[in-house]
């Protein structure tokens, strides 16, 4: 059981109120305004070194704000979401962790080293430390394991592709494109497959920055005896936007689309004997069973079941489904791609003590 400190009623901070911080926010307000139950959310506090920003996002949303982390401390707030850009995650969580629970925006750190020293730290501290690996949270995720774990056939492989309209002029402080999309993926199919990858396979494009705007790879789970193939591609245009799963087993495959929140089912041909005729394996191929559902629905948005999660575990004393070492096995996943598309080589992915 851990031990971290709970109290009753709650102040959460979001520590970055960009984009995605801004996010946090809102789902944090309609939380609060939903008086949940077992969330004791009594403040919001918004924190930005950009003292303009911080202040119209709490006017706008009706929220406290402070221009600083030296701030933040002051207000005594119990826990804190940080969106910050990744190169500062390490930097902010470390000052925040002797204080409150935190919960760092994927990925985890920018290395594997900063990684582990804010998970020794949280553990020392006694904190809850979570990653927002918001995909365990779309609803088609957990549907899809609960669907694996009730199979008798094995998963065979399990593939991914996210693509979208990367930073403008293709550099950010968030990293490449394996940072920014790839991690999201590949702790997906750790998640579902309860396994993790010995070898990756990969090939990447780089932009004048440095960074991957394009990167293929091909994952090894040996224990399972699946190949795992994601693509996670900035090169598109603004309005293309594609995320979607597909796990195959023995006789049938299923497909989740992350946006959509559909998941499709689709079994293997029907019985049909054929003369030959192409009509006849047209028709053989078309009378595949295939249905799907949607789990599209109020009060299902990732985000705000994340944050909500985050909430629930601070009071319950339970430890997150996206812990901090969730998110360091995926960023390890994501840094071995890199290196394979980098060498040219497949790289061993070694989990001593893991």
């Amino acid at each position: 059981m851990l031990e971290w400190a709970h109290t009753s009623r709650m102040k959460v901070a979001v520590v970055g109120v960009g984009r995605w911080g801004y996010n946090h926010v809102r789902v944090l307000s309609e939380i609060k305004r939903m008086n949940y139950d077992e969330v004791g959310l009594e403040d919001i506090i918004v924190v930005d070194s950009n003292a303009a920003r911080a202040q119209y996002v709490a006017e706008l949303l009706g929220t406290k704000w402070v221009s600083g982390v030296d701030e933040l401390l002051s207000a005594h707030a119990d826990a804190a979401i940080v969106a910050v850009p990744t190169v500062y995650h390490y930097t902010v969580a470390i000052r925040l962790l002797p204080h409150m629970d935190v919960m760092v925006e994927k990925p985890i750190a920018a290395s594997l080293e900063e990684a582990e020293v804010m998970g020794k730290l949280a553990e020392r501290e006694g904190r809850l430390l979570a990653v927002g690996h918001i995909e365990r949270f779309n609803p088609v995720v957990p549907a899809l394991k609960d669907r694996l774990q009730s199979e008798t056939e094995k998963v065979v492989s399990i593939s991914a592709q996210r693509v979208g309209p990367g930073p403008p002029g293709g550099y950010t402080l968030n990293l490449g494109a394996a940072h920014d999309l790839l991690v999201h993926d590949i702790d997906v199919a750790c998640y579902l497959l309860e396994s993790l990858p010995n070898q990756v396979v990969a090939k990447a494009y780089w932009n004048k920055h440095g960074f991957e705007t394009d990167i293929a790879a091909i994952y090894s789970f040996d224990e399972k005896e699946v190949l795992g193939e994601f693509r996670a591609s900035w090169r598109t245009s603004p309005n293309l936007k594609r995320r979607n799963i597909i796990v195959q087993l023995e006789s049938k495959i299923l497909e989740a689309d992350y946006i959509l929140q559909t998941i499709t089912l689709e079994k293997g041909l029907a019985e049909h004997k054929s003369k030959g005729e192409y009509s006849e394996l047209i028709s053989a191929y078309t009378s595949r069973a295939r249905e799907s559902w949607s789990l599209l629905g109020i009060r299902k948005e990732p985000l705000l079941l994340e944050d909500l999660h985050f909430l629930r575990c601070i009071q319950r004393k339970e430890k997150p489904i996206n812990g901090w070492e969730d998110g360091y096995r995926a960023l390890k996943c994501i840094i071995h791609a890199i290196e394979s598309a980098k060498t040219g080589s497949a790289v061993n992915i070694v989990w001593d003590g893991w």
